[in-house]
């Protein structure tokens, strides 16, 4: 069965049900109303839903937990030993970004995870998080696995040693065998650990290639494999390019994005797993919302209202009619039909639009402890046909 249909799902039927139905078989369909948006698109919690660790710890049991409460399909996490050759998820090679000392208190010396043992881990550290009740221990990495296979969330996992002789790859594949099961796990990694991967033989194993650190035919050459395409290190053309090329080769596609214009990127393009740190998965069908604004009359503005359209002038603004409900844990959702120049104020982001004909827009982030703001500021004449706002608590 295709990773893409497999993991679509689990949100519908639920984990158990689901390993027991390996003949099902569907069409992975793309449906579009922005660009290329295509609603069957999978959404990868980048390191777990931590929000640079204020919700929760980066790479947290929790993570995975809020992860799956937000809507999210997959996640991912990354993979480095102990001193006594325990798998743990980690990204840095120390603990000092991510965690604190097991009182509270802040890491002054480095300490690398390489030197300290699990005991050590257990007794003397905790994870980062803005709240103290949510500063939780370092998982193992069959902790994690374990917590992804009970939220039904397909990991992507990330070796961080690097390593010729392949054994620390193979003893991360076949935790991940015992926990997820074959094929139910992406191993994502620099080129260089796939390619060692394949020399020993491990060819079902499902990869991820990184597309700006080597070339397309050298990732292509490994076989059953997720072509990454970063929408940071390719121009707007180059990124059309190798996502048409991926598609006809094919190839599912992943890529990254936090921002607008990059999510902007990924809208435009057939784009199969969007990973991300900051936005909201894609809202589903039945998705309830504290709030959902889609005429006119819920935002106030002082330009005019023509034809149908709010044209605002250089100076205007468009705002809500009233202040947004505090939200611990939620998204916000906004889809715009606009032309012209102006800058967009959305939660803790602004982005500029500039065009001289209608386009249609989305962006979508999460929330964390906060009311939101939203604002459009003309910085030329700017016409509007359409804006809706919807807020959801997860």
């Amino acid at each position: 069965m295709n990773r893409l249909c497999f993991y679509k799902l689990i949100k519908t039927i639920g984990l158990a049900v689901l390993f027991s139905l390996f003949t099902i078989t569907c069409d992975s369909q793309k449906n579009s109303d922005t660009g290329s948006l295509a609603e069957d698109r999978l959404f990868i919690a980048h390191r777990g839903v931590n929000m640079r660790s204020t919700i929760a710890g980066e790479n947290s049991l929790e993570s995975v937990r809020l992860a799956k409460r937000a809507g999210f399909q997959c996640i991912e996490t990354d993979a480095r030993l102990t001193a006594d050759s325990v798998l743990v998820v980690m990204h840095d090679n120390t603990l000092n970004r991510t965690c604190l000392n097991v009182d509270g208190s802040v890491l002054t010396d480095k300490v690398f995870v390489a030197e300290v043992t699990m005991e050590d881990l257990n007794s003397n550290y905790i994870l980062k998080a803005t709240e103290p009740d949510n500063r939780t221990k370092i998982p193992t990495l069959k902790e994690f696995l374990a917590e992804c296979k009970k939220q039904g969330l397909l990991p992507f996992i990330e070796p961080k040693i690097m390593d010729e002789t392949g054994k620390h790859y193979k003893n991360i594949i076949d935790l991940a065998d015992e926990v997820m099961g074959k094929n139910n796990y992406i191993i994502t990694s620099n080129n260089r650990a796939n390619i060692v991967i394949r020399e020993l033989a491990l060819n079902d194993v499902p990869l991820m290639g990184i597309l700006y650190q080597t070339t397309f035919e050298a990732i292509k050459s490994l076989g059953n494999i997720i072509m990454a395409i970063s929408t940071s290190q390719f121009t707007i053309k180059d990124y059309e390019f190798f996502v048409k090329k991926a598609k006809e080769s094919g190839f599912e596609t992943e890529s990254h994005a936090d921002n607008f214009n990059s999510f902007a990127m990924i809208n435009n393009n057939d784009i199969d797993y969007i990973s991300t740190d900051f936005l909201a998965p894609d809202l589903k069908d039945n998705s309830s919302f504290l709030i959902d604004y889609k005429s006119f009359e819920k935002f106030e503005h002082n330009g005019k209202l023509a034809d149908g359209k709010i044209q605002l002038s250089a100076g205007d603004v468009l705002t809500f009619t009233e202040k947004l409900p505090e939200v611990y844990f939620g998204g916000i959702y906004l889809e715009l039909e606009i032309k012209g120049n102006c800058d967009v104020f959305l939660a803790n982001q602004n982005f500029t639009i500039e065009n001289s004909k209608n386009e249609r827009y989305k962006h979508q982030l999460m929330l964390y402890n906060s009311a939101p703001l939203f604002r459009i500021a003309a910085k030329d004449k700017c016409e509007i046909s359409n804006v809706r706002l919807r807020l959801a608590e997860f």
